[in-house]
């Protein structure tokens, strides 16, 4: 079933459901061979850094913190964070990355409008619990389904943002 509002998952049954995917998908190889790194932070969190490849294939590091508070009846929680896996960085900084051309199905906002409170950041795309937190309206092809996507589907998609074809380098 699709998510349409999102509630907060009992926190036993979200990190071991969190915990299962995320080790199914590393137990594939394809993290590793991709040169994903993970490092559980406590169960109901994730940090995993990304590499993000220039035209010129140079690699930079992005770190991305995953969290399972409403998993996976909804996407994980994603921040882009520094290394220390807490602080939000900004806009014009080496650990934000910088896409040109911006994907159409993503976005990466170093503060964004929310309709709850101040304008903080947001990483924008279908399969992040942020996104059904803004005014969004997405089709219902793109709709997060439970059963049918996974924390995997979350990463595919940050790396694809993260690929040759949009990244131009840091931010800063």
């Amino acid at each position: 079933m699709p998510v349409k509002a999102l509630a907060l998952a009992d926190p036993e049954i979200a990190a071991a459901i969190f915990k299962e995917h995320l080790d199914r998908l590393w137990n594939t190889g394809r993290p590793g061979r991709r040169g994903w790194l993970r490092h559980d932070l406590d169960p109901l969190h994730t940090l995993v850094a990304l590499p993000a490849t220039r035209s010129s294939g140079e690699i930079d590091a992005y770190y991305f913190r995953l969290g399972a508070e409403y998993y996976d009846a909804a996407p994980p929680t994603v921040a882009l964070v520094e290394p220390d896996g807490l602080t939000h960085p900004p806009e014009k900084s080496k650990w934000f990355p910088a896409l040109d051309p911006k994907p159409s199905w993503f976005g990466l906002h170093a503060e964004y409008p929310w309709p709850s409170g101040p304008r903080r950041q947001l990483v924008c795309f279908t399969l992040s619990a942020e996104f059904y937190m803004t005014d969004h309206s997405p089709k219902d092809s793109e709709v997060w389904t439970q059963g049918r996507h996974t924390v995997a589907a979350t990463l595919y998609r940050l790396a694809e943002a993260l690929s040759p074809k949009y990244y131009r380098g840091p931010g800063g």
